[in-house]
C-alpha cells in the first residue's frame, strides 16, 4: 500500500496525573490540599436516603407518563382532544342556555308587567320591604331664594333632580345630593301680558315635569302657566287661559301633553310641542284642587267643596265621577290606573278603584285630632309609589308624615307601617322612582292661605332615605 494512503497512527495522550500525598488525597504541584470549596460535602444517610427515593420517585413518574405517551397513538390523541374540545363546548352551551333561560324570564316578566300596566292593573308588593327611615341621613335643602313656605316638589324620572318652587314665587333646581344647580327668582310686578312675561310674580300652587326631563311647568295664583327648559330654566312660554289659581299641573306619561285644573272649575289640556291649547273640559261644581294623570289619555281630578272625584277619559269623551267624602277634597293620587287615592279637610284617606263609586277603604282621622277643638287634622299632602301598594300621608299638626301599605287583593284594609317626624306643614311629597327617598317639600304655612301656621318651622325641601330590608 502506497505510503500516501496509509493513516498515520498517533499514540493517545494519558491525561497528567496529579499527585497524592500519602493519605492518598489530592494536592497541587505545590503539595498543597485544594481549597475547602471544591471537595465534594459530606452527605449523611438519612439525606442520603430521603435523597434516592424522591430521585427514584422522579424517574418512575417520568417513566410513567412517557409510557403513556409512548403508548398513545396519533389517532388516539386525536379522539382524546376531540372528547375534551366537545365537553368544554358543551359546559359552554349550558352555560348560555342557562343564561338564556334567565334573559328569557326577565324578558316575560317585563312584558308581563307592561301588559298589567297598560291595562292598568300592575301593583307590585313592596310596601312590606320598608321597615323605617333614615332620620340621621335627611338632607335639608335651604337657600336664600326660598324666602318663604315651599308649596311644590318634584323628582326627575331618573331621581337625580329635585325642583321646588315656594310662595315668593321662584323656582330653584337641586342635585338629589342637595347641591343647588340653577333658580328662577320671582317677578316683583305683574304687566298682565302673557307675551312679556318670563316669570312669575304671585304665589305657585302647581309643579309638573315631563316624564323625559325636557319641559317644566309651573301654575301659580293668578292663573298663568309658565314653560321652561328643565335642564336650563330657561322660560319658553307663558300661557293665560284660565280665570282662577292653577291648582294643578300634571304630564301625561311618554308624552308632551299637558293638564291642568283651576279655581275657575276647567279641566285644560296642552300641548307643548307645539306650545299650544288645545281643548278645556267641565264637570266640577266647584273649585278643583288637584289632578293626575298616567300613561292613558286621561287625567283624575278632585272637586274640593263639591265632595266629587271625576276621571276625564278624553279618547271617548266621557266622564267616571265618584263621591264618599265628608268634606272638601283637597287632592287626589293615582297608584296605578286604575287605582287612587284621595285626602281632605275631613282628615280621612280614602282608597278607590274606577270599578266601585265609593271608597274601597277610608281610614278615618288618619293623622289624628287637634287639642283645640277635638276635629281632625288635615291631611295637606299625599304622595304614592306609582303601581306598587305604598302610600305617604301628611297632615297639618301632628307633625309627621306616615307611610302606608295598601292591601291589593280586595283594597279592603290600610296598614300603617312606620312615622317620620316632620317639623312644619308639609305642602308637598313625592317619591323616587325607585323609592329609596321621599322627598317632602315643608313650609310655616298652608300653601293655599294661613289657617295653619308653624312659626319654629323652617321654610325647606327634606329628601327622606327609607331603609328597605
Amino acid at each position: 500500500m502506497p505510503f500516501f494512503i496509509r493513516e498515520r497512527t498517533q499514540k493517545r495522550r494519558k491525561p497528567p496525573s496529579r499527585p497524592r500525598n500519602q493519605k492518598g488525597s489530592f494536592v497541587d504541584k505545590s503539595g498543597k490540599k485544594p481549597p475547602a470549596k471544591y471537595l465534594d460535602e459530606e452527605i449523611s444517610s438519612d439525606e442520603d436516603e430521603d435523597f434516592s427515593k424522591k430521585k427514584k420517585k422522579f424517574y418512575e413518574q417520568s417513566d410513567d407518563e412517557s409510557s403513556e405517551e409512548e403508548q398513545e397513538t396519533a389517532q388516539e390523541k386525536k379522539v382524546r382532544l376531540a372528547k375534551q374540545y366537545l365537553k368544554e363546548l358543551q359546559a359552554q352551551k349550558a352555560q348560555e342556555k342557562e343564561d338564556e333561560e334567565e334573559i328569557e324570564d326577565e324578558i316575560g316578566q317585563r312584558l308581563e308587567e307592561e301588559v298589567l300596566e297598560a291595562a292598568g292593573k300592575l301593583q307590585k308588593t313592596v310596601a312590606d320591604t320598608f321597615v323605617r327611615a333614615d332620620t340621621d341621613g335627611i338632607h335639608v335643602l335651604r337657600c336664600k331664594q326660598h324666602k318663604l313656605s315651599i308649596t311644590c316638589v318634584v323628582v326627575s324620572s331618573d331621581d337625580q333632580t329635585i325642583y321646588s318652587t315656594s310662595k315668593d314665587s321662584s323656582i330653584v333646581k337641586w342635585s338629589i345630593d342637595g347641591k343647588r344647580l340653577a333658580h328662577v327668582l320671582g317677578a316683583r310686578k305683574d304687566d298682565g301680558d302673557p307675551k312679556t312675561k318670563k316669570a312669575h310674580s304671585s304665589h305657585i300652587y302647581s309643579l309638573a315635569l315631563s316624564s323625559d326631563g325636557k319641559y317644566l311647568a309651573t301654575g301659580d295664583k293668578s292663573g298663568y302657566i309658565l314653560t321652561w327648559d328643565a335642564s336650563t330654566l330657561e322660560h319658553l312660554k307663558t300661557f293665560k287661559k284660565h280665570r282662577g289659581a292653577v291648582t294643578g299641573l300634571a304630564f301625561r306619561r311618554g308624552t308632551h301633553t299637558l293638564y291642568s285644573c283651576s279655581h275657575d272649575r276647567l279641566v285644560m289640556v296642552w300641548n307643548l310641542d307645539a306650545m299650544a291649547f288645545v281643548e278645556n273640559l267641565g264637570g266640577h261644581q266647584d273649585a278643583i284642587t288637584g289632578i293626575d294623570a298616567l300613561a292613558r289619555e286621561s287625567c283624575i281630578t278632585s272637586g274640593g267643596r263639591d265632595e266629587s272625584v271625576i276621571v276625564y277619559v278624553i279618547l271617548d269623551d266621557k266622564q267616571l265621577r265618584f263621591s264618599g267624602h265628608q268634606g272638601s277634597v283637597d287632592g287626589v293620587r293615582l297608584l296605578n290606573e286604575r287605582t287612587f287615592v284621595t285626602f281632605g279637610q275631613d282628615g280621612s284617606l280614602a282608597v278607590w278603584t274606577t270599578l266601585k263609586k265609593k271608597p274601597h277603604c277610608t281610614i278615618k282621622l288618619a293623622h289624628g285630632v287637634q287639642e283645640s277643638n277635638q276635629e281632625g287634622n288635615w291631611i295637606t299632602s299625599v304622595a304614592t309609589l306609582v303601581n306598587t301598594d305604598l302610600i305617604a300621608s301628611a297632615g297639618s299638626f301632628d307633625g309627621c308624615v306616615r307611610l302606608w301599605k295598601v292591601d291589593t287583593r280586595n283594597f279592603r284594609k290600610m296598614e300603617l307601617l312606620f312615622t317620620i317626624p316632620v317639623k312644619g306643614i308639609v305642602n308637598s311629597m313625592c317619591f323616587t322612582s325607585d323609592g329609596s327617598h321621599l322627598v317632602v317639600g315643608v313650609g310655616q304655612e298652608h300653601k293655599l292661605g294661613r289657617w295653619y301656621t308653624d312659626k319654629t318651622a323652617k321654610n325647606s325641601v327634606c329628601v327622606i332615605p327609607l331603609v328597605k330590608e
